[in-house]
Formats: structure tokens, sequence, C-alpha cells
């Protein structure tokens, strides 16, 4: 063991509290801590935030740079620092000007060990003129699957980060990432490094999670009986993603009238009704949590035994992520999506791609389509899921023995047939008869589901037209949008979704840090929009 390692593993234990490194964080910051450029892809639950807050508590001189696509989550971490006794900043576009200022004058006098800062705050002459007067120690670069176009969450001021890097004097460079299949490696190895990495990943294989899927039927059962499955005493939490937030509001009720603790989540809900249910969540056992994808940054419940997905996700990486909340604490788990014919349908289509679009647009269709079409492989494999789900990330693995595919010997091969037969199906109807790599492709919004039991309509589960007021504001927001999107020289889509943009026409927050808000660099420039249309 090397001295700076022997001194992390020390500070792990007096300011961090924990008694030793969790698998692979050794490895990664004996690289890290001896200056060494890398790649971490770990799954969720690995510890990936102490590789670099690790080194920026460590002795020696330097600052540890930390590019994060998430305000909230810069927050809360800066929050866990400052009571461990980290000396860390941040630069983002929701801070005032005195915050602003007094993070400036802390990295300037060497006061702050720790900066954290968004992707488009880094690209401003301002901010790299700061950071080039001082020493960085390592450069980290949270979430870097934004920065492939294969990756699903692709933030086009992710690929400048390579170049910013050079500009700051090419500081060592650790980039993190919980999920990144091969393509998606190879992407951030090429974008972010001017030096070959060394790439540290840990399987991603989880020995305690089992794995379902099944066609929907019509009513609540198959959700209903999947949650009771084991439970005792009505103790076993569990977390309910859908596509909508009609269909949450309306499986939140009807669960609740079945008798489960159940608590809905949403971006449209209101700030304190968001923190009422997060905070029940976590306290009481038993609870179930019906949310869309906005529910996930920091779930650590290790209670958690079930997710299910009443909708077919959008992505292979989305559903591992979000699949990965149950079990954290290595007992038994598992996790059952309903995906309808449509759906897989829909994931399997290759839309036609509008001549007018960018050579960039077009690359990141065409990795937004191979992200759809694998979540529609996995869907109608006839083998085992777990094997399928891990040749994705580009892990070879033997057949799970848990999924519904591996169980039942003999009796599992009609149930085998019927999923291959129903992706012949599915893929003969999309339009789509060869299999491979399209060469563009576009995101499918998500879909009504079935009513359950009744007491949800087609009609119910989509969002009611904008008031004049609305469609007023929402005209102004796009083309704020536009402007915006002008000046960074990228798509307006890459600022802001229709869908986000209508939110807010519809929600008018009114503070900087509502979760509409959050992830949206520019989102101060939308607020305003929003203040002066009150």
């Amino acid at each position: 063991m090397t001295a700076g390692l022997a001194e992390a593993r020390e500070l792990l234990r007096s300011k961090f509290g924990f008694s030793d490194f969790l698998p692979g964080q050794a490895e990664v910051l004996e690289a890290a801590l001896a200056g060494r450029d890398a790649i971490a892809i770990m799954p969720t639950g690995s510890g990936k935030s102490l590789l670099y807050q690790l080194p920026a508590a460590a002795p020696g001189a330097g600052l540890v740079l930390v590019c994060s696509p998430l305000i909230a989550l810069m927050r809360d971490q800066l929050r866990t620092l400052s009571d461990k006794g980290v000396a860390a900043v941040a630069l983002h576009s929701m801070q005032g000007d005195e915050e602003a200022m007094a993070s400036i004058d802390a990295v300037a006098s060497g006061r702050a060990r720790l900066l954290y800062a968004a992707p488009e705050r880094l690209a401003q002459e301002g901010t790299q003129h700061l950071l080039r007067s001082i020493r960085i120690r390592l450069f980290a670069i949270d979430e870097a699957h934004c920065v492939s176009h294969w990756g699903h969450e692709f933030r086009p001021d992710y690929r400048a980060l390579g170049e910013i890097a050079r500009k700051l004097g090419a500081p060592p460079v650790l980039a993190v990432t919980a999920t990144a299949g091969p393509r998606t490696r190879d992407d951030i190895a090429g974008a972010l490094f001017s030096r070959p990495p060394q790439i540290f990943q840990r399987s991603f294989a989880r020995p305690n999670l089992s794995l379902d899927f099944a066609k929907k039927r019509s009513g609540l059962s198959q959700i209903v009986e999947f949650a009771r499955k084991g439970r005792v005493a009505g103790k076993e939490s569990g977390i309910i993603y859908c596509n909508s937030r009609n269909r949450t509001d309306a499986l939140a009720r009807e669960l609740s009238r079945l008798g489960f603790d159940a608590l809905p989540y949403h971006a449209g809900l209101d700030a304190h009704t968001r923190s009422e249910s997060q905070d029940a969540f976590f306290a009481r056992k038993g609870a179930v949590m019906v949310a869309t994808i906005a529910f996930g940054m920091g779930v650590d419940k290790p209670d958690v035994r079930f997710i299910v997905h009443a909708d077919l996700p959008t992505s292979v990486e989305g559903y591992y992520q979000e699949i990965g909340r149950a079990g954290r604490d290595g007992a038994p788990a598992r996790a059952l999506t309903l995906f309808s014919f449509a759906e897989l349908t829909l994931r399997w289509r290759i839309p036609q791609t509008a001549q007018e679009q960018t050579a960039q647009e077009n690359e990141a269709a065409a990795g937004d389509y191979a992200r759809r079409q694998a979540m529609a492989r996995l869907a109608a494999t006839p083998g085992c899921r777990f094997q399928r789900l891990l040749a994705e990330f580009g892990e070879e693995s033997a057949p799970c023995g848990r999924c519904d595919h591996c169980r039942g010997g003999p009796m599992a091969w009609p149930r085998r047939l019927s999923s291959l037969a129903l992706g012949w199906r599915a893929e003969f109807a999309s339009g789509f008869a060869a299999r491979g790599d399209p060469a563009d492709g576009e995101a499918d919004a998500p879909e009504a589901a079935p009513a359950p039991g009744g007491a949800l309509t087609d009609e119910e589960d989509q969002d009611p037209p904008l008031t004049v007021d609305e469609a007023r504001l929402l005209r102004a927001l796009e083309a704020e949008r536009l402007a915006i999107a002008k000046r960074r020289g990228v798509a307006p889509r890459a600022v802001a979704s229709e869908q986000a943009l209508r939110a807010l026409a519809r929600q008018r927050p009114d503070k900087a840090d509502d979760p509409l808000l959050c992830g949206i660099e520019d989102a101060a420039a939308l607020l305003k929009i929003i203040g002066k249309d009150r």
C-alpha cells in the first residue's frame, strides 16, 4: 500500500466514518492520488463520490475540481463535506452574486480544497482564468456518460471538457460514472483524455437481485401481487416507477385504497408535498414510493425490497440505475417490469430523420435509438435476463439462475419461446426487419399506460390543454430557449425539452431551487421570463 493510500484510509475512518474501502475504491484512489488519468465505471452504491472527496481531504497542495451536471447534488454534497470539515464550494447558475463571489474568493485564496462546477460554468472564460492561476490537483468529471451521444443523458457542454482540461494545464483527470457500455466508455476516453487512461470497471452483476418481465394486464393485480410477495406484516418498502405524472398520482391513490402506505412523487407536485413524501419514505418501514424518474438521486434506503416499472423504461442504463435502488443492504430483492406490445414496438421503430438536423443531432438520435432498442432486446430476450443486461454493458456472464427465464427448469421454456415470438412480432410491426445499428432515430414520448382497475383512462393520462396564459408563457419560454441555444451554439432541445418548458409554463416556479429548474444550467434566464409573466 502506498503512503498516499494509507493516509486516505485513515481519513476514511477519521473524517468520513467508514471502517474500510468498498470493493474497487482503493485501486481508483491509488491512481488518482498518484496523478494518473483514470475512468471509473462503478455501479450505484459503490461510493464513487469518495473517489474525489478523499483526495480533497488528503494533505497536499492544490484544488480538486469536480464537474457535475446536477446542482441539487452539488448542494447536498457541500452540506455533507461541511459536516466533515472539508472546505468545499460551488459555482453554478442558481447562485446569487454574493454566494458566487464568496466561492471565487475561497478558490483564489486557496481556502477551498474542492470546487464543484457545472460544465457550462467551466466553459466560461472568467472561470478558466481563475482556475489557470491555481494548481489543480485533480479534475474529476462526475456522470461522465454525459459526454457521449451513446450515454443515456448526453449533454453537449460535456464534449468541451477535454479541451478545457488542456487549457487548465492538463491536470490528472478522473471520469466516474455508474453506467457505461463499451461504446460509451470508448467515447469517454476519446473525448476527455489527452493520455490513455487507466480503466477501472466493477462488475454490474447483482447476485441478490432477481428480474421479472411481463406483458401488462388490465387492473392492478400484477403490481399488487408482486408488491405483497414476501411481505411480513407490511414491512417491505418498494418503488414503483411510472412514465407519466397522472399515472403516478392515480396509481398511488389506488394502492393507498388497497391498504398500501403509498406515496406519490413527481416534478409536478409542489416542493412541500415532494419533501413530505420523501421524508416519509425514508422514515417509515413498508412505505411504497410511486414516482416518475424525478425520484432517485441519493436514494439509499436499506429495506427497499422491490422495484416495479409500471411502464417500459426508455433505456437499459436508466433501468439498471432504478433497479439498483433495491437490495442495497445485500439481502434478496426483486424487480418487475411491465410492458405492452405497443411499447415494445415503439422501442424498435426507426423514425425518419429530418433533413435539417445537424450531424450532432443525427448522432444523438442514433444513440437514443440504440438505447431504446437495447431495452426492447432485454424485454423480449428468450434467455437469461441478467446475462442480456450485463451484455449491454460489455460484461460476459453465466445465466443468473434467478430471473423469470432461469427459474422453473423445463417449465420455463414455454415462457422463453413466448418471449422470442413476442420480440419477432414487435420487430416486424415496427417496420424494422433487420437487426443492427441504425443510422439515426428519435426519442419516443412516454405513452399512456392501461387503466388500473378502471381508475385511470387514456384521456386522464394525457396532460390537459394549456390555458391561454400558459400558452403565452410557453411561447416566451421557447423564444428565450432559442436565444440561449444560439448563444451556446447548440440545438434548442439541448437547453430544455419541450416537455420541460410546458411543465414550467404550468407550474410557474418562483424559486431557483425548484426541482423543475434543477439540472438546467441556464434556468436563471427562464426563471426571469416566468417572473415577468406573473
